[in-house]
Parts: structure tokens; sequence; C-alpha cells
């Protein structure tokens, strides 16, 4: 039987995110645990936690959850984690994404509950203070116990984001204490809960247990709740008024009388606001202080927050605190930032746009703004690292980047609290495919509760992050009316500011209508693909979706499978696994290949097109044969390169497309659960394949580029600045190092967020088949983007017709496929390079310039730091990762040369002396000193 102790839906606060060791480092033992002291506000539960099988544990919650029980064999957890993360942890499964390890880990351990415990201390605040357990999320459902008191019963426990409270002061001793979960296992199909998707395979346990640290909150007579800030900004953006709210909440028997004060800070300003409020006995009084009663919180030119491309990141802070009978009760802060996001659909040209309704586009700050970003995934055992996390940032914003979706999957707030530092949007929304989708009338009245439950608490976890611009209330599919309301009433509650968009689909939802968004493809497709446009691109899909190039607003779309470097295989695979990938007795033809573990036949749902044949095919057609893995790793990483580069410049250039604007492309995906060659930009272990390189060429500030549709040149600026003085030039050049035309122009201010066609080159009769394209934009002699593509006179074909679909990548007309195999054909390049290393605080930069000093071009160089010994590299793995690098992969004619800077953390280079190696399409491998 379940004891009734007050239970509250808490629809306010902040997630602190648990600080925990990266995830491939295993701890012994976890930190002690927790000793509340009497006070104010909360604490997370980070430490102390232990699991253990109800196998061997037993059912007893009474006994578990006293604080004289021995959890003697328990294993120790470094935070509040899944299964698979502790039992990884604690040594279980050693290496467990190498090969196929990960099919060993016995699934049945599972099918029984697993028990989580915290012993930790508590000092309950004496005269009449009060204290409350808030559960942040549970993947399953659970039972809870405290000191031997079941407090919760798992039909309530349940959902990835609920948020529930529960007043524990009857049951909480001065002194040692004990919580315990009865956790059973996590069903995506079953309960509103996290789940990868087709993304990877499913870890073990399905993600069950903890991914939030629950958190015990103390306060006195009054507690603070739903503490935010509602802001009504200038359209000029030179005039912020300021809105604070905050539940005061009364759970004694007696009337109370609260102080409310508050205080906003931001460098040298500071507002400060109080207020006072009769609470009757168990009730709750908003207070609510507003520019029109306190005109301090009307603010005249307030920092502005800004993605980073376009400015700087001012975070104000919020400190509330609540005295009752002349003693602080409770207290509250969070940082917030003040800026405005819009958004529409694009207007309709009849006869002209794909589209009937038009296409989603934000606008931030009054700025329009053309969404680049990839897809987030965890990692496959929901373990968190901020370290990690800054390590993965960094790389968005050298790809160029500056949006991140969450398709679900959200991770705790730390996350979302540097993307707000560091300027990065973040797309948020439901996730599709499992119980999120199903028709709300297979919806129990407790499902439904819950997700009320859940979104209350999303929306008022995230309403104040100014990275998060946006709310997808739908992923694959839009919600029909009755779950539609249940959304909208939770998320105009939390009083959420920013737009919220029915679907990632093109399609509507009754009260927000048309979303204007589209997804696909999903596999393979050539450069040009990107570039076409006309009506022949959208075909006769009347969904829109998956449907053609660099149109509208693409929340989920790429060439498919990504090539990991050979340092990255060898990491993961065995050479019998890696021979799978390019031997094309195995990988001949689309949707063939083996069910390689880590590509994503087996567990993803489009099988067929998913296999390396799809993505082979095409690079043996139009680049030529390859014999082993050296020579498929030339190829693989050139045509990554080609196709992703062109991905993110055909959304940025026709972003200007009267008829049919590109108002935002989603990569899928950004980043993988764990080692894998299927949808990432970079891989689990900040590999750079050639796709990271190509989308960080598109995503320069000031760029220019090859339109593959009209063979015009054409230049962007994403930054914030009027760019003048800038000269674009162009020189088409032959496999021979002939120059066959060669032009240069000057272009006249270049605006923000504008991309403008300045010139466009010949190609003559008598070039090569296969030909260099070089492009620059200079200023004042220096070179602010240069840009070198390898083409061919036979552009590729696609049938458009055949290629529409599901999951679809393109499909070639006969003998449709681009000529690049004279890029075989190049003689051996000659280079010189030098490079140096100097430290920056923490971090290690490195410098190498590469000049071609023989009478062949080097093509597609690239450079690695690694750990090595007076100029020698060291033997085993010896990469240095994270790193982010200035360029790479670069192309250079005899007489040029080139600078590349890296930069990482010098501790990686684990006492040894750095060096750098060469590698190249026509270049010998080559490593020189760079201490």
């Amino acid at each position: 039987m379940v004891r009734t102790p007050l239970i509250m839906v808490a629809l306010a606060g902040t997630i602190t995110a648990a600080t925990v060791t990266p995830s491939h480092v295993a701890t012994a033992a976890p930190p002690p645990a927790a000793v509340i002291a009497p006070g104010t506000g909360t604490t997370p539960l980070t430490s102390g936690w232990r699991i253990q099988s109800s196998s061997v544990a037993g059912d007893s919650g009474a006994q578990i959850s006293r604080p004289d029980y021995s959890a003697t064999g328990w294993l120790p957890l470094s935070q509040p984690e899944t299964l698979m993360a502790g039992l990884v942890e604690n040594g279980r499964y050693p290496n467990v994404f190498f090969s196929d390890r990960l099919k060993s880990v016995p699934k049945d351990q599972f099918d029984v509950n697993w028990w989580y415990r915290e012993q930790l201390t508590v000092h309950p605040r004496a005269g009449g203070g009060r204290t409350y357990l808030i559960m942040n999320g549970v993947l399953g459902t659970a039972d809870l116990w405290v000191n031997g008191t079941k407090v919760a019963d798992r039909a309530q426990l349940q959902g990835a984001y609920s948020r529930f409270e529960y007043d524990i002061t009857p049951y909480v001793h001065d002194g040692a204490n004990a919580i315990a979960l009865d956790v059973a296992k996590n069903a995506p199909k079953t309960y509103l809960t996290d789940s990868q998707l087709d993304w990877n395979p499913h870890a073990p346990d399905e993600s069950t247990g903890l991914r939030f640290a629950p958190q015990l909150a103390q306060a006195g007579p009054i507690s603070l709740r739903n503490v935010h800030v509602v802001q009504n900004n200038a359209k000029d953006l030179s005039s912020s008024d300021l809105t604070v709210k905050a539940d005061l909440r009364n759970d004694t028997s007696t009337a109370q009388r609260g102080e409310l004060d508050t205080t906003i800070t931001h460098g040298k300003t500071r507002v400060h606001v109080t207020a006072t409020a009769d609470v009757p006995a168990r009730s709750t009084r908003t207070v609510t202080l507003s520019p029109a009663d306190h005109r301090q919180l009307h603010l005249s030119h307030p920092a502005i927050w800004w993605p980073y491309q376009l400015g700087g990141q001012p975070m104000y802070h919020l400190d509330a605190a609540v005295r009752a009978g002349g003693k602080e009760s409770d207290r509250y802060g969070e940082d917030f930032g003040i800026r405005t996001v819009t958004s529409s659909l694009t207007p309709v040209t009849e006869g002209k746009t794909h589209a009937p309704h038009g296409y989603r586009k934000f606008w931030i700050n009054g700025v329009p703004l053309v969404i680049r970003g990839g897809g987030w995934s965890p990692d496959m055992f929901m373990r968190y690292s901020p370290q990690n996390i800054r390590d993965q940032l960094a790389y968005v914003k050298n790809l160029g980047l500056n949006t991140i979706r969450f398709e679900g999957n959200l991770p705790p707030d730390d996350m979302f609290a540097q993307m707000d530092r560091a300027g990065i949007l973040a797309m948020t929304g439901w996730q599709c495919c499992d119980r999120w989708e199903t028709p709300i009338s297979t919806w129990s009245d407790a499902l439904r509760a819950n997700a009320a439950n859940q979104a209350s608490r999303v929306a008022s976890w995230l309403r104040n992050h100014p990275s998060v611009f946006t709310w997808f209330q739908g992923s694959d599919e839009a919600p029909e009316a009755a779950k539609e309301a249940i959304y909208l009433k939770a998320f105009a509650d939390a009083d959420w500011q920013t737009p919220q968009v029915a679907s990632a689909e093109y399609k509507s939802s009754p009260k927000l209508g048309p979303s204007g968004a589209k997804e696909g493809p999903y596999n393979y497709v050539p450069p040009g693909y990107w570039w076409a446009n006309g009506p022949e691109t959208a075909g006769s899909d009347p969904s829109f979706t998956n449907a053609g190039s660099a149109w509208g607003y693409d929340t989920e779309t790429s060439a498919g499978n990504t090539v990991p470097t050979q340092d990255s295989l060898n990491r993961f695979l065995t050479p019998a696994e890696q021979a799978k990938i390019w031997d094309l007795s195995t990988t001949k033809g689309p949707g063939t290949g083996p069910d390689l573990f880590h590509v994503a036949a087996t567990y993803n749902s489009y099988t067929k097109t998913a296999r390396m044949g799809q993505y082979n095919t095409p690079l043996w057609n139009r680049y030529g044969s390859w014999s082993d893995m050296a020579s498929y790793q030339k190829i693989a990483q050139m045509g990554g390169y080609e196709v992703t580069r062109a991905q993110f410049e055909a959304y940025l250039a026709r972003s200007v497309d009267p008829a049919n604007p590109s108002s935002g492309v989603i990569y899928w995906m950004l980043n993988k659960a764990w080692p894998s060659l299927h949808w990432n930009i970079y891989n689990y272990d900040f590999d750079q394949p050639g796709v990271y390189f190509g989308a960080r060429k598109a995503g320069e500030p000031v760029h220019i580029m090859y339109d593959y549709a009209d063979g015009s040149v054409k230049v962007s600026n994403v930054t914030r600045s009027r760019q003048d003085g800038l000269t674009a030039s162009s020189r088409v050049i032959d496999l021979n190092g002939t120059v066959r035309d060669e032009r240069r122009v000057a272009v006249s201010g270049l605006t923000s967020q504008d991309v403008r066609t300045v010139l466009t080159p010949k190609v003559p009769e008598q070039t090569s088949p296969t030909y260099f394209l070089e492009l620059t934009l200079t200023k004042g002699g220096r070179t602010v983007s240069r840009n070198v593509y390898w083409l061919s006179t036979k552009p590729d074909a696609v049938d458009w017709g055949k290629t529409i679909g599901q999951g679809s990548g393109a499909t070639f007309k006969p003998g449709g496929y681009a000529d690049l195999t004279g890029l075989q054909k190049l003689p051996a390049a000659n280079v010189t390079a030098s490079a140096s290393t100097r430290r920056e605080g923490a971090d290690a930069v490195t410098t190498v310039t590469i000049r071609n000093t023989g009478k062949a071009p080097t093509v597609f160089t690239r450079a690695d730091v690694r750990r090595g010994s007076g100029g020698r590299a060291a033997s085993g793995d010896n990469q240095v990762l994270p790193i982010t690098w200035s360029d790479n992969y670069v192309t250079l004619w005899p007489g040029q040369s080139q600078t590349l800077t890296a930069r990482y953390h010098a501790a990686d280079l684990r006492g040894a002396h750095p060096v750098v190696s060469l590698t190249g399409r026509n270049l010998s491998d080559r490593t020189i000193a760079a201490g």
C-alpha cells in the first residue's frame, strides 16, 4: 500500500546536470554520498548512487530503502545513469563498441526490475521547515521508497521528462537517510520515454534507469516554484520590458505572508524589485512583477543575445528569494538571455512555388537566418560529460553550423547552458516513431496526464534558454487536435514565447497549421542533386516529403553513409570487417552488402538502402575503381567531402530564391551514439572524415561557392556585418595544370545574410573530362575564402521520377554518372612542409605550412596532429583528437602554399612531442616534426 504524502507536480525549475567522467573512463567507486545541510533551495543528488538487480537484492523496498540496509556488492555509480552505463562503468563489458561485442551483452538480465539506491545525510530545517524530493524523469517506470516508506507508485512515476515533487518531510530523518527506486524496463512503444529510434542499435537495457539527477529541496513555510522572466522586446531591440513571475506555495496549515525579493543582474546592470503577498494555508499564489508597477523592469538598450555568427551572447541572471516570519524561506536562481524569435511561412508564388503553403522560416532579433545544423544523438548508454559537450560544441562552431536539432532525447540542462554561452541554436521537439506519435485515441487517461506533465516540464525548463528558438510538437507526424490541445495548454501555461511548429514533415495540426518543413533524402545523392531546381525536383509527392533539392526547410537529410578515416576504423572494426566496407564482391549494386553491425543494415528501417552498396556504387562509377582499403579511402573521403559541401552550399545559396527559398537544413546526423559508418559529420571518437571538412568549407562566414546547376559562382555572407572591398576570381584548370579559363570581378558591398551571383566561368571544349575549378575571394590581398572543386564535363544525370521516395537516395539514369576517373591519373605530387606548436593556456596550437614544390598539383592533402618523438610518429593509435582545424584536405598548384592551424588540448599529447602526418590523393604519406 502506498502512503500518500502531499504530491505536487512542479512546473518550473532547471535540472542541474550532474558532473560525470567522460564515457570512456571507468570509475571504481562513487564520490561520497550527499550531505544536505539545513537551508533553502535545491541540491541535485548526483553522488552516492548504487544499482543492483532485483534477482540479487530481492524486491523488499521497505528493507532496501532503510538507512541501515547493507548495500555490499551493489555497483557504485559516478552519477545517476542508465543500467548499461553503470555496468560498463564498473568494467562489466570492456570496449563494448568494438566489432560486434554489443551483441554479446545478455538482454535477459534487464527483464527483471533493478534497484537504484542513494544513501545520504540530511539535516532538515528546524522550525516548520519542509523537505521535498523532486524526481526529474524515469526511463521505464519506478516505485519510489524513502526510509522504508513507499512514497510513489510506478503508475505515476514514469516519463523521460516528467517532474514529480513529493513532500517527504514526514519520512526524512536528521542524519542518515536512504532513497530507493524499483525500476522496471524502459518500453518506448508503451511509455512516453526516450528511444534512439533507428539511429543505431538500441542499448541492451533499452536505456532503462535515470538520466537526470533527482533533487532534494528544503524550504521554510513558503516554497518558491515556477520562477521565470517573460520578456516583451521592442521591435528594434532598443528596450525590453521584463515581467518576473513566481509561485509562492504555502504547505503549512496556517496562512503565511511572503516577502518576495528579486534581483536581475548583468554586468553593472542591477534591477531590484520586491513584493509582499499573503498566501492562504495549503495553497499557491502567483506573484507577478511587471514594468507597469515596477518601472525599473523596463530596460533601455538591453544587452541582446545573438547566435555566434551575428553577435555576442550576454546573459542576465535572476535571483529570487522569499522570506516568511522574518527568515529566508526559499530561493531560486537562473540565467536568461534577451532575444526575439519569429517565424512564418514564406510567400507562395502561384504556379512556381513547389509547396502549397510555402516554407518555414525563422528570424532571430529581426535577422532572417538560414538554419544550418545537424541532428543530435546522445551516447548510446545516455552517458553525459560536460567536457565532451564542450568539445562537440567547439566542432559545431568550427563547422560554421548554427543549430543542433534535438528530436527528443533531450540532454541534461548543462548542454543547453553551454549552447547559450556558445551562441548555438537548439531546435527542440518530441521524437518520432514511438509512443509519442501513436494516435491519442490509444492513450489512457494516465498517459494523457503524463504527457501534460512532461510538456509542462519541458516548456518551463527550456523557456528561458536563449539558444532554444523553437519547439516541434510533432516529428514525422503532426499531433491531432486532442494531443495538440494538451501540448499547447502546457506551453501557454508556462509562458512559452518562441515559435511552435506542428511537424518536421510537411504536415499540419489544427491550431499550429502547416509546418512548412520536409525531410530526406537519407542516402547517396550526387553534389548536383542539392542544386537542382524546378518542378521536376518536387515530383508528384503531395506531402512534399523527401522531395528533392535545396528548397524549403529540410529537418533531416544527408547522403547517408559516412566513411570514417583509417585511424577511426582501426578503433572499432577488425581487418576482416573493414574489408567488407570496400569489397565490391559484397557491396556491388545499390541496396546490397553484408549486415555490417556498424553500418545500419541490421537495425535501420531502410535496410536495403542503408548498406554500403548504396554508397559505394556511385563512387565506383563516378571516381573509378579501387583495389584495397587504402585506395578506397582516397575516393570515399573525396566523395563525402564534395557531396556534403554541396548540400550546405546549396541550402545557403538558394535562401534568396524568390519562389522556392531554402530556409534551413539539418544534416542527418551531426554525431552518433557509437562508432558508426552511417549518418554523421564526425564520429563518436571525434574523427573528422571528408564529410566534416566538406561541411566546414561550406560553413565559412564569408564564402565563395560553385552552383552545380547553372555553372555560376556565388558569394555569401552569414555574418552581421556588411562586407566591402571583396574580389572574386575563378580558374578552370585541366588535370595537366593548363589554365583553360580565368576570371576576376570586384564584389560590391555584400550585406548580411546575402547571397549573390558574381561570375560564370567558361569551360572550353578542349578541357579534360575531369578538371578543377579554383575559386578565391580576397580582400586587400588577403584570402577570405578559397574553394577547389573537381568537376566533370559530363554531369551526373538523376532520374527524378525514380528518386523521390521515403529513405531513397538518387537513382541515376543509364550511364548518368559524372566522370571523375581522371583523378586516378594524377602524377605524383611533391611538397615541402613545416610545422610548429605553441601553448595557449590549456591548449596547444600547431601551425602547418604546405608548399607545392613540384610540377603537379597536390590534390586533397590532409594534415593530422599525432603524438610522436623526434619527428617520428609513435606506434599504435597516436592521432590527437578532438581537434579543430582552420582548413584541411587542401589542393595546391605548383608554387602555391597554405598554412593550416590546429587547436587541441595540450594534455592530449600525453607528454609526447607533436608531429604532423600528411596524406593526399596523389601524395606519398610523410610525417614532420611539429614541436
